[in-house]
């Protein structure tokens, strides 16, 4: 199973192919797109195109910078969760991760020691035939004795992300039917919730909030509706293919 090719080098060593990172497949003959993908057809609503009109040009460079802001927390997680240590920097080379990200870390840490999630899967990459599309789900886990299945979001929370959750239950279902979803919830972990709730009938903490997300069957729905229009938009979807040499040299005439 492949997901997120960055580039494959033939048997030759001499040539370097890059595939379009927005595509999955099983075998390398079908290609299915992210949830992410077929999501992009609908808009993120008035707050996000207000949001682009007041950053102007600015807008790209910042979406930017959460990208890969929430890649560096994401991979952070991921090794917390598989127990490997993560370190803010060393005396050597500096700080690693920003003020921002080590705090946004520092909200999941206290997620995971308060509320003891056991892990069942880890970034989990699942590729369907069936549903026709693929994802890496960030966490499964157990909590209070129910099956979790959870997605970090470490920016805005838009109505994309309730769809896309959901999409991850049918995904994992089709895989797992003996061991389905029983609940699902965006771990935000830049809310604005300042401390427990006393009642521990929400899971949330300084700075974050694990987000319930119900109405499952109808957030599935949409979802399906929206993976019609982008398949009608892209008929015939397929990876985008570039070609480069593996090498280059420049000889010095002078």
């Amino acid at each position: 199973m492949q997901a997120f090719i960055n580039f494959e080098m033939d048997s030759t060593g001499e040539q370097v192919k890059f595939i379009d990172s927005r595509y999955y497949t099983r075998d390398s003959e079908h290609w299915y797109p992210g949830i992410t993908t077929i999501l992009s057809v609908l808009s993120k609503g008035k707050q996000y195109e207000s949001w682009l009109k007041a950053n102007g040009f600015n807008a790209d460079l910042i979406a930017q910078k959460a990208m890969e802001q929430g890649s560096r927390v994401h991979e952070a997680i991921q090794m917390l969760l598989e127990g490997q240590e993560v370190k803010f920097g060393t005396l050597e080379t500096g700080a690693y991760y920003s003020r921002e990200e080590w705090t946004i870390i520092s909200r999941f840490i206290d997620f995971y020691t308060e509320f003891k999630p056991e892990n069942i899967a880890i970034e989990k990459v699942l590729v369907s035939d069936i549903l026709k599309f693929g994802s890496q789900l960030d966490y499964v886990c157990m909590i209070d004795g129910k099956r979790w299945i959870i997605d970090h979001k470490t920016g805005s929370i838009y109505d994309t992300a309730y769809i896309q959750i959901s999409a991850y239950v049918y995904l994992w279902n089709e895989f797992f039917p003996k061991e389905p979803i029983e609940c699902a919830g965006i771990l935000h972990l830049d809310s604005m919730h300042r401390g427990r709730d006393k009642t521990r009938k929400f899971m949330q903490g300084e700075g974050w909030k694990l987000i319930p997300v119900e109405d499952i069957e109808k957030n599935w729905s949409d979802f399906q509706h929206l993976q019609a229009i982008w398949e009608r938009q892209n008929p015939d979807y397929k990876p985008f293919l570039v070609k480069f040499p593996a090498s280059y040299r420049i000889i010095n005439n002078i």
